[in-house]
């Protein structure tokens, strides 16, 4: 009964979809690969809420969308993840019955995609897939200056993605994902971005696109000092540095009868929540305006980015939503890495910086003046000197990240020491009357 049911799908699909691409068709074979990446994007379909019944997978990290996709269950490689069956043996299958497959109760795309997308993925999977072990075996046995693959980069990808493979903060730089994540950077070469305009290069070559890997894997990878930075100035306002709209709505997670409730963009901000010196409920924001009774980020330093990133896209963070790839992760590398105990730099019961302000003296003014002027007037909207008596934890951070889209240089790689003694200098400056 269930061979006759597939046979007439076949049948009726073959009808339907007998004017579409055939699996000949090397655009709907790069379509179709586009869509086993991620079908919502690439089709603008809406993936459902709940996750897919066949998904078996206790992974924390996989949201309801994700496990929609795919790639989730089948693979880069297309042997199949945690025990779930790859679609590595349904080469030479008939195109037309994976499409009739695809929506039968396993897999429940009879009602997200059209027939045209379920086509072009069994196109994708009769005749698209690659062997991507032998790929990455060739990639490593590729030396440098072997291959014309810099210029094929240089004058391809460069134009988006900049000559480092850093350019664009919604993906992590090429070098790191090569070397990371070979086979999703070989799949994506081959078939290009859901969604996206970027060309597949599948009809080059898989030879091309193999040596191309090798080349991706000496580009740079993300500077971690400068990543670590960036994500204490996203820390502080993330709306501000990053250019976008401010929010119009309070955060989910903020207390509504907290003081800034009604001030919808300060709520989105972390240090409202976590506070400047990191502890939330049990630091510095215990008590006063700032009072939320959220925890602070301490916890968190040295764990995973790929953990804290979890976080910050979850239910509880919805900051998935509203920054790029890259800026999840610099805010996760300033939370794993950037953190600094406080109260090693500025005594917690009086607010005063335990540094030596005759040594900060000196570094204030050839480092700091220049812009803050001797006695500390410019450039603040407030006089430095009262800032850095009057919530030196604040001041502390932004010496060490910098502002957010500002030039004031983040002064973290420098002796921390240097760091108190400039602080301590600048709690002596007064305000002339």
């Amino acid at each position: 009964m269930v061979r006759r049911s597939l046979a007439t799908a076949v049948a009726l699909l073959a009808i339907v979809i007998a004017p579409w691409a055939s699996a000949s068709d090397s655009a709907s074979v790069v379509r179709g690969g586009r869509l086993y990446d991620n079908w919502s994007l690439e089709s603008k379909g809406r993936a459902p809420n709940h996750p897919n019944p066949a998904f078996k997978s206790k992974q924390a990290r996989i949201t309801p969308a994700d496990s929609w996709r795919c790639v989730t269950c089948h693979g880069w490689d297309y042997k199949g993840v945690g025990g779930i069956k790859g679609i590595s043996g349904r080469e030479k299958t008939e195109p037309l019955a994976i499409a009739a497959l695809l929506m039968d109760a396993n897999h429940g795309y009879g009602e997200l995609l059209s027939e045209g997308d379920r086509l072009d993925l069994g196109n994708f999977i009769a005749s698209g897939q690659t062997d991507m072990g032998r790929l990455r075996e060739q990639a490593l046995r590729t030396k440098p200056g072997q291959t014309l693959s810099d210029k094929v980069y240089a004058t391809i990808c460069a134009n988006c993605h900049g000559l480092d493979g850093a350019r664009l903060r919604q993906v992590p730089p090429l070098g790191d994902s090569a070397r990371q994540r070979p086979y999703e950077v070989l799949h994506v070469a081959l078939n290009g971005h859901p969604g996206g305009d970027m060309p597949a290069l599948r009809t080059l070559g898989e030879a091309t696109v193999a040596k191309m890997l090798a080349y991706l894997q000496t580009l740079p990878s993300i500077n971690l000092a400068a990543s670590i930075a960036n994500g204490g100035r996203l820390y502080d306002d993330w709306q501000v540095h990053t250019g976008g709209q401010r929010q119009a709505l309070p955060h989910p997670a903020y207390p509504p009868n907290a003081y800034y409730a009604s001030a919808a963009a300060e709520t989105w901000r972390c240090k409202e929540c976590h506070g400047w010196d990191y502890k939330g409920n049990q630091g510095q924001y215990a008590n006063g305006n700032h009072t939320t009774g959220i925890r602070g980020i301490r916890a968190f330093a040295g764990a995973e980015p790929e953990k804290i990133i979890a976080l910050l896209r979850s239910s509880t963070h919805l900051f998935g939503a509203v920054l790029k790839h890259r800026d999840l992760q610099d805010l996760a590398n300033f939370v794993r890495y950037g953190q600094i105990d406080m109260d090693t730099l500025i005594d917690p019961r009086t607010g005063l910086s335990r540094g030596d302000a005759a040594q900060g003296a000196a570094h204030y003014r050839s480092m700091c003046a220049g812009c803050h002027g001797l006695e500390g007037r410019f450039v603040a909207k407030r006089h430095a000197g009262r800032v850095t008596r009057e919530d030196p934890w604040h001041s502390a951070h932004n010496m060490l990240n910098g502002h957010p889209d500002d030039t004031m240089p983040a002064l973290r790689e420098i002796d921390p020491k240097v760091i108190g003694d400039i602080l301590a200098h600048m709690q002596t400056l007064q305000e002339r009357r």
